[in-house]
């Protein structure tokens, strides 16, 4: 667990095509260190890693290709479709995610720092938490985001949506919520607002 004096710590959720990168992109500009789960999540998974040998052994070699790559499309379909699936890969891979999160918080000098975590629905995950941030659209604003964004049809996008915690885990663990419909200036103007707030209570954390 991190010692008690770690920066103050933004964990910034939301539904798939809510707009997470835009807002995060935001704050990254204000000189604010950004530390992406999924990023991470993806390096883990590279050739040589110890997540991508236990997922090739547990899951099967089919999920691997012929250059020691991780099939990510025919994982994603696997996981979407079948929750035991997905339970199992979670084992795998959220361990592995949190201890290289704790790394790169430690690492943070920015007055805060933003963990974006895109499937948190239990803040009791990362004990050290200080708020959490929801960026948030309306779900038919998510299907047809979705939809434009991966060539997929109205179905395939919904049960995309299926898989994740549902928009009222999210908004339930929220201290603040982004509405993300509008447009690029609308949630500059709201991110340079919470930069305001969130640099007020870091400091009064010192």
């Amino acid at each position: 667990m991190l010692e008690t004096n770690h920066p103050f710590t933004i964990a910034l959720t939301g539904g798939i095509a809510s707009g997470k990168t835009v807002v995060s992109d935001e704050f990254a500009k204000l000189g604010i260190a950004v530390i992406d789960a999924d990023v991470i999540a993806h390096e883990i998974v590279e050739p040589g890693q110890p997540a991508l040998e236990e997922i090739k052994h547990t899951m099967g070699t089919q999920f691997i290709d012929k250059n020691g790559q991780l099939k990510r499309s025919d994982l994603r379909d696997l996981i979407f479709s079948d929750p035991k699936a997905r339970k199992h890969l979670e084992s795998i891979l959220h361990p592995q995610i949190r201890q290289k999160v704790r790394k790169a918080i430690e690492a943070v000098t920015s007055a805060y720092c933003i963990l974006v975590i895109p499937l948190l629905a239990d803040r009791d995950v990362y004990p050290y938490l200080d708020r959490v941030l929801v960026v948030d659209v309306e779900p038919d604003t998510q299907v047809h985001r979705l939809m434009a964004r991966d060539n997929c049809n109205r179905q395939q996008a919904l049960q995309v949506l299926a898989a994740q915690p549902s928009r009222a885990q999210r908004l339930e663990i929220a201290d603040e919520v982004l509405n993300n419909s509008g447009s690029l200036t609308l949630a500059r103007d709201a991110v340079a607002r919470l930069h305001k707030r969130y640099t007020q209570l870091a400091t009064q954390q010192r």
